[in-house]
């Protein structure tokens, strides 16, 4: 009885370990984001300014802040929300109203 309690719980183990994300998977999925981000936010020179907010599976969203300059050439900050889950992206526009705390 206890032989079979201790398989099951390290079979329980190795699945759990092996459900993990590895840290290579978690940069690959921070990649994709940025590249979703940037292409979603349509501004010329863009890039990635602030620090990167990701939330746990309850709420499976990746924040981030672009900028870049938009079609009249003015300086333009927008936020944009990733889903995980369907890998849909939303952007904010003016944003830089907030302020954004540079890297």
């Amino acid at each position: 009885m206890s032989r079979l309690i201790v398989t099951a719980l390290a079979v329980c183990g190795l699945a759990t370990a092996a459900s993990a994300s590895t840290p290579q998977a978690w940069a690959q999925m921070n990649r994709q984001v940025d590249r979703a981000c940037l292409a979603a936010a349509k501004l010329s020179r863009a890039k990635i300014v602030a620090d990167k907010a990701s939330f746990d599976d309850r709420v499976p969203v990746e924040l981030r802040i672009v900028e870049g300059y938009n079609k009249q050439s003015v300086m333009d900050v927008k936020l944009c929300a990733y889903d995980r889950r369907t890998k849909r992206v939303s952007i904010a526009d003016g944003v830089g109203r907030l302020g954004v705390n540079r890297r």
